[in-house]
């Protein structure tokens, strides 16, 4: 086998893990368990899709996905960014 074939064997077997988690929380329930392992599956996933970038196969340009890290700085943001905002709810504010 060559690696891009046990890659696609290892992100098959992925997908196998993803539908039997799936099928265990609507029989199970969404229990704290399922949820770490629902978690646990994602990273593996997020895993080989990494090792498939890092040897040339697959998506080089794929956009961040649900769990990943985003670095937000703690600098104030820019008062204009919320210049035309609106609060929930409230609507506009009047007189600023």
């Amino acid at each position: 086998m060559g690696v891009s074939d046990d890659l696609t064997a290892a992100a098959g077997h992925v997908a196998g893990l993803r539908r039997a988690v799936t099928a265990l929380t609507k029989e199970l329930g969404n229990t704290l368990d399922l949820q770490r392992l629902r978690d646990d599956v994602v990273r593996l996933a997020d895993d080989v899709d990494l090792v498939a970038r890092g040897a040339g196969i697959g998506s080089q340009d794929r956009a961040g996905g649900p769990g990943e890290i985003v670095f937000i700085p703690d600098e104030d943001y820019d008062p204009a960014l919320w210049s035309d905002a609106e609060d929930e709810g409230v609507g506009p504010s009047r007189g600023h």
